[in-house]
């Protein structure tokens, strides 16, 4: 239940303001005369917290219970622990031991500074060495879409008949995941610390939020690089090499539009340039009839339908990292037009 009291602020001292605390909060909250508390700007309002709780709550620590014989959903439990600011996590494996390895493959894999301090027969603790987070977002974001631009880059590259192998591509998009995980613990802690959020080279509260949507947006462009480049392994395997086919280069031309596009998209945000935003919504309708005519080609083509159907399924993650794009430009001016 939400308790609200009206209250006047008086002055004390020649410095200083004074407001008044109902007892029985304070009393609640463990405060007594002597007590010290700490008081936390957080932009539109001012935090009063129990210092006790405050030095309590800094190495939060935390107990997951496995109940069932599935690393992914282990793994779920601890990212959710990570991303609400964890720093420790005992995970208790109950009598499912035998997925512990495989577990402790996938935290390392895919959380940034997780690592093992401690572990029994039965039980596994990690900590999550978060960095200071003095390094501004958009120097993230700009990590991550140089990562996911090479990822796409070499995939045409496949396309094109170039050896790459897509294992490579799959460990890069695991770092653009790890990088997407770390920005989202980071701007929770912006949003509920001030202190934090300058740090973080935000101007506000909403610019944090948004640097986390355009992280989002950049995060998905990278599973569809590794979508195609997945695509072109399982074509080579099973039935042929698609860079042999005529079509290829107008897919190939489209991909490369696509990257540029995403490119100009993120750096738009990250300077806060709207024009260059505007620019990157201009070139949708020409990207979407380029891509219809791609489509008509493949369809037209006489491809077998095993064939036709993979080159539709790269052109469909081509179109959707554009879409992607076009999401950033469209953020970029909500946040500073």
């Amino acid at each position: 239940m939400v308790e609200e009291e009206i209250r006047k602020v008086v002055a004390s001292g020649r410095s200083s303001i004074a407001i008044t605390i109902p007892k029985k909060w304070v009393s609640a909250l463990g405060i007594d005369v002597g007590s010290y508390v700490l008081l936390r700007f957080m932009g539109d309002h001012v935090a009063v917290v129990p210092l006790g709780r405050s030095m309590r709550d800094s190495g939060i620590s935390n107990v997951v219970d496995v109940d069932r014989d599935n690393p992914d959903y282990v793994l779920r439990k601890l990212i959710t622990q990570y991303l609400r600011g964890v720093d420790e996590v005992r995970v208790r494996f109950n009598g499912y031991t035998g997925i512990k390895g495989v577990v402790k493959d996938m935290v390392r894999e895919r959380i940034s500074g997780a690592e093992v301090i401690e572990e029994g027969s039965d039980y596994v603790v990690f900590r999550f060495v978060t960095p200071t987070p003095e390094v501004p977002i958009k120097r993230l974001l700009n990590r991550m879409v140089l990562t996911v631009l090479g990822m796409l880059k070499d995939s045409l590259d496949m396309l094109r008949g170039s050896v790459v192998e897509p294992e490579d591509i799959i460990d890069r998009d695991n770092e653009v995941d790890r990088l997407y995980l770390l920005i989202e613990r980071l701007v929770m802690m912006g949003i509920t610390d001030q202190s934090v959020l300058s740090k973080l080279g935000a101007g506000n509260s909403r610019e944090l939020v948004n640097s986390l949507m355009v992280s989002k947006s950049i995060e998905r462009a990278g599973d569809h690089a590794w979508r195609i480049a997945q695509i072109i392994g399982e074509a080579s395997r099973m039935c042929c090499k698609l860079g042999e086919l005529p079509i290829v280069d107008s897919i190939v031309e489209l991909g490369l539009n696509s990257t540029d596009i995403l490119r100009e998209a993120v750096m738009a945000f990250i300077n806060g340039d709207i024009n260059d935003a505007m620019e990157v919504l201009d070139r949708r309708v020409v990207m979407r009839s380029k891509s219809l005519d791609v489509i008509k080609s493949i369809y037209g083509s006489g491809l077998h339908v095993d064939i036709g159907g993979r080159l539709m399924m790269i052109v469909e993650s081509i179109r959707r990292v554009s879409e992607y794009s076009y999401d950033i430009a469209e953020i970029t001016l909500d946040t500073y037009g």
